[in-house]
Order: structure tokens, then C-alpha cells, then sequence
């Protein structure tokens, strides 16, 4: 009765934990290094011997060397070597798990470790393989196997052009006509199981670390970085007023208070933030709910909350990124003068220069927690009290202000790969992404002529109103899929941001309180403009200026109030 239940909940954890990276698979670097640093020994185990000269071997580090191209479709780069075996028969030693059910299993998947936790991340689709045993019309009996198990048959890749039930299923790779057996040579351990969360957590935040000195951890940074300070850098342990100031001041530097008010506003037009939520709070509370270790903005101080020990593994993670961003800001991303950081013209320019910053601090995260065997989803310490509000419904606003720690790294995984040098990132130092787009596809960073740029000048309002706006700023893509997802999938909100070609919003304030918003937004081709006209979201007093045959351009006007929207001349002059 007890395995039969651990086969239960494991069947109900991986089918969960499955169907949501089939609609949402995020690609993350971090686990495939995770699983290539527990599984080295698969190379050895896997001798060629003794299989049959027609049969290829296979492992799953060979499969998570598919490369993510772009966020929007969610496309993949397969190695030369994976896709001359598209086709042929091979062989993998892994792990069953059921996909049906348990007591027929004759379409299953493989999986490189057979996880006992209901609470630990499943693998991405990367690292499971959907197999089919026999036919539609075969009455035989497919049992579970316990132990490690060598499946042999047809190897498929997922591609564009497939049809093959795989693709069908939602899977990236497929075995048909397998054949599978239980493997008795030497094999990859199951991973333990924790039985509770508590017990999860617990077995992961237990241990500390061996002691290391600050001036030590800058040097291992250093060395993973390749690249040095320009000053010497400080380590200061600080109280929690200390480390949120240092938090809010940065943020204001960001967002001034001359143009907070109108930012705010607009994103309450928009539903990205609810009315009466103080901006600087919000992301103050975003920010300490992850941090226990910042830079100063100079990047000549590292600051540590002192009530947090250094050793903790979560701790030690959060001041390597922290030294890491020091070190881009002395920096100034590779710009040898030092000069101050320059300030961009638009929002969703300037998320993209955050996108690149965080993307290298999170990528010198990873491959420290790698080197180290930290799992980077470590749990922080029983001493870290977030000090920031937590403020209901503003689930919105952080999916729009946590983006550029999403996007930078896979932009950054794209460039050098989960382990090649970061000195390939020069080309992004001299020439960094100016849009949010570019981060989620990056193949048009690569080459501009792949997409349609179309940005909306500055002025745009002026033939609307007599007084200028009293901010005008771009959403951007970033600012796009977090709006579009009220009434629509995540699945739809990517899709159709991703035909982005370039935006401008403009508020007006009135002297009751009140404001208007004017949202202009251009897209690849006309098609794409149509979509998103179907996919706006409601709002109580908003105008769709009307479609013009053959545009790619849509306007929208929308009021905190309906006298406020009848204040904005939709026809200009």
C-alpha cells in the first residue's frame, strides 16, 4: 500500500507539474545545469558495447543540449548530433513514469530521475521522453518497472512539420515503438524523496556553507565574471532600515517623483496597479521580498542585511549576485571610462539595459550555485523577515516589474550558452538590446531584418490635444503581455505582444483628479494589428479609434472617468 501510494502521488505531481511547462515552459538554464551536475556519471554509464551497432545511445544531458531561440514560440536549436538520430532507433537508460496511469503503460514517459517529492520542480520538457510500446491494437500488458529501465525504439524530435504523437501529447522528444526493459548495469540513483514541504525545505537549508571571507567570494566572482572592479568594493553588514533605504533610493533615482504621480496613474488606467498603491512601496516590496544583498548604485559597496548569516546558501547566492552587479556598475558594462550610467529615453529602453544587467548577475548565480552543488531555488534562511507591504492584487504589476529577471537570462544563456566564456558578451556590451523585445527574441537582436521596427514618435499626442501630455512614455512588451493576460491566456498575451513593432502611451492630468490615456500601438502587419484590437481588455470608458484598411496601427483612448475620456478629441486636427 505504501509504494502503490507513492506512485500516485508521484503520477499526480509529474502530470501537474507537466501539463503546466507543456503551456508555460520557461526554459530555465538553471535546471539544466542542476541536472547535468548530478548526472556527469551518465556518460560513463552508458557503453556503447553493449548495444548493437544500429542502435545510437542516447542521454539526457545529450537532450538538454537543445537550446531555447525564442520566448514568443517557445522555439528550439538541436544539436547536429540529436538531429542526424531524428528517425533512428536508439537507446536510453532513465526512469518510468506513467502518463496514462500506472496500470497501463504503454504510453509512458522517461525521466532521468525517478522523483519521490511531490515539492520539488518537475523536469522541463527537455528532460522527459515520451514513449509509445506496441500499437493501437495490442492487448499486451505494459507494466510500471520500479528500477531504471532501458528504452529502445524510434527517436522523434518535435519539430514544426511533425505529426507524430508526441507532437500530439505536447512533448519535445518521443521513442516509438519502444521497447522497454529494466536495466541491470550500473544506473543513475533514484532521487530522494522529502515526504512534506517542511521536510523539503528543511533538508535543503539545514547545511551552511564552509566559511569564505568577502575579499575570497570577490575573487571566485571575478574569476566566473572575467571581468574586475575598478575600485576596491566594501562588505557591509547593515540593519534593515539601512538595506530598504538603500532599496527606495534607488528606485526614486528610477522613477522621480516630477513624473511617479503620472506613471501611476497611467498604469491604474491600464489595471497594471490598483488605485491608492503607493508605486515606491510596490516595488520596494518586490525588491526586499527576494534580496538579502544589494549593491549601492555606484557599485562601491556591497550592503548585507546583518541579520541573515553569511554561510546560509540562499544568503551566499544573493551576495554573489550582489558582487556581480557591482562589478557591471563600476563597470558601466564593459565601458572602460567608468562614466556615469546613462539614463535611457523610454521605459522599455531602459528595462532593457536592467534585462541585461540582471541577466549577467543571474547567470553568475547559477554557474557559482553549479560549481558549488547549491540548488538556486534554495529556500532563504529562517531569519530573513521581508521588510516590505505586501499589497493585494498586484500580481499584474509584478509580472511587468519582474520581467527583465526572467528574460536576461535566457537572452544571456542565448549569447554564450549555460557555460561558455561571458567574454562573448562584448558584442551586447557595445551594442545592447534597446527593447524588451529583443530579450524574448533574441534572433532579432541578432539580425533586424527578421522584424518590422516601428517606433512611435515622441510627440504622437500633439495633434490630439492643445496642451501637451503631461507624460508620454513606450509599455513596450514587457509592459503588453502582463496587460493582456487580464482577460486572455499567458499563451495568447505572449503570442500576440510578440508581433510588437513599437508603442507610445500619453496621460493627461485635469485639475479634478481625473486623467485620459492615449495608448498608440504598431505591429508587424495588419493581421497582427487585428489580433490585438480582438484581445484588448474591457474597460468602462475606453474608445478603439476604427480600424483603417491596410494599417498595422491601433489607437486606443481610455479615461479614469467617462468625462475624462470625452475630454480627448479621438479625431485630430
Amino acid at each position: 500500500m505504501i509504494m502503490k501510494s507513492i506512485k500516485f502521488l508521484f503520477l499526480a505531481f509529474l502530470l501537474t507539474g507537466l501539463g503546466a511547462f507543456v503551456l508555460l515552459d520557461d526554459f530555465s538554464p538553471s535546471e539544466d545545469e542542476n541536472f547535468e551536475s548530478n548526472n556527469k556519471k551518465h556518460a560513463e554509464i552508458l557503453d556503447a558495447k553493449n548495444y548493437p551497432d544500429s542502435v545510437a545511445v542516447i542521454d539526457f544531458p545529450l537532450l538538454a543540449e537543445a537550446r531555447p531561440t525564442d520566448l514568443i514560440d517557445m522555439s528550439l536549436s538541436f544539436p547536429d548530433e540529436l538531429q542526424k538520430l531524428d528517425g533512428k532507433k536508439v537507446s536510453l537508460i532513465a526512469f518510468m513514469a506513467p502518463f496514462d496511469s500506472l496500470e497501463d503503460m504503454s504510453r509512458c514517459m522517461m525521466v532521468p530521475s525517478y522523483v519521490g517529492c511531490t515539492f520539488c520542480t518537475p523536469p522541463n520538457l527537455r528532460q522527459v521522453v515520451f514513449v509509445t510500446q506496441g500499437n493501437n491494437d495490442s492487448k499486451t500488458n505494459y507494466s510500471f518497472i520500479e528500477e531504471p529501465s532501458r528504452v529502445t525504439g524510434t527517436f522523434r524530435i518535435t519539430g514544426p512539420e511533425s505529426t507524430h504523437e508526441g507532437k500530439k501529447q505536447g512533448f519535445v522528444y518521443s521513442i516509438e515503438n519502444a521497447e522497454v526493459i529494466a536495466h541491470t548495469g550500473e544506473a543513475p540513483q533514484r532521487a530522494p524523496g522529502h515526504a512534506t514541504p517542511n521536510g523539503h525545505n528543511n533538508s535543503q537549508s539545514a547545511a551552511l556553507l564552509p566559511p569564505v571571507t568577502p575579499t575570497e567570494l570577490l575573487g571566485e566572482v571575478t574569476e566566473i565574471m572575467d571581468q574586475k572592479p575598478l575600485y576596491s568594493i566594501r562588505f557591509e553588514k547593515v540593519s534593515t532600515e539601512i538595506f530598504t533605504k538603500n532599496v527606495t533610493d534607488q528606485l526614486e533615482t528610477t522613477y522621480p517623483s516630477s513624473i511617479r504621480e503620472a506613471r501611476v496613474q497611467a498604469f491604474s488606467i491600464l489595471g497594471l496597479i490598483p488605485e491608492n498603491i503607493d508605486w515606491l512601496d510596490a516595488l520596494t516590496g518586490f525588491e526586499l521580498g527576494q534580496h538579502v544583498a544589494k549593491s549601492d548604485p555606484l557599485g562601491r559597496s556591497v550592503l548585507i542585511l546583518e541579520t541573515v548569516p553569511f554561510n546560509h546558501p540562499f544568503v551566499r547566492l544573493s551576495v554573489v549576485g550582489a558582487i556581480a552587479e557591482a562589478i557591471l556598475f563600476q563597470n558601466n558594462l564593459g565601458n572602460p571610462k567608468g562614466e556615469e550610467r546613462r539614463f535611457e529615453k523610454n521605459e522599455d529602453a531602459r528595462r532593457a539595459g536592467e534585462s541585461l544587467i540582471s541577466g549577467i548577475r543571474k547567470t553568475i548565480i547559477r554557474r557559482y550555485a553549479t560549481a558549488k552543488s547549491i540548488s538556486p531555488k534554495i529556500p532563504a534562511p529562517a531569519q530573513f523577515r521581508p521588510a516590505g507591504i505586501k499589497f493585494p492584487e498586484t500580481t499584474l504589476l509584478n509580472r511587468w516589474y519582474s520581467l527583465p529577471a526572467f528574460v536576461g537570462p535566457f537572452f544571456i544563456d542565448f549569447l554564450v550558452g549555460p557555460t561558455g566564456p561571458l567574454s562573448g558578451l562584448m558584442p551586447a556590451y557595445q551594442r545592447p538590446p534597446s527593447t524588451m523585445m529583443e530579450f524574448l527574441r533574441p534572433l532579432w537582436y541578432e539580425n533586424g531584418s527578421l522584424w518590422a521596427r516601428d517606433p512611435v514618435p515622441a510627440d504622437f499626442a500633439m495633434k490630439f490635444m492643445d496642451e501637451p501630455p503631461d507624460l508620454t512614455d513606450v509599455l513596450g512588451i514587457g509592459g503588453l503581455i502582463p496587460w493582456l493576460a487580464q482577460p486572455n491566456s499567458s499563451y495568447v498575451a505572449r503570442t500576440i505582444a510578440g508581433q510588437w513593432a513599437g508603442d507610445r502611451w500619453a496621460l493627461w492630468q485635469f485639475d479634478d483628479g481625473s486623467a485620459a490615456l492615449l495608448l498608440e500601438t504598431r505591429w508587424q502587419d495588419e493581421v497582427s494589428a487585428l489580433k490585438f484590437s480582438e484581445a484588448i481588455p474591457e474597460h468602462l470608458f475606453q474608445w478603439l479609434f476604427p480600424h483603417e484598411e491596410g494599417s498595422s496601427t491601433v489607437r486606443i483612448l481610455r479615461g479614469s472617468t467617462l468625462a475624462a475620456l470625452n475630454r480627448i478629441d479621438p479625431f485630430p486636427k
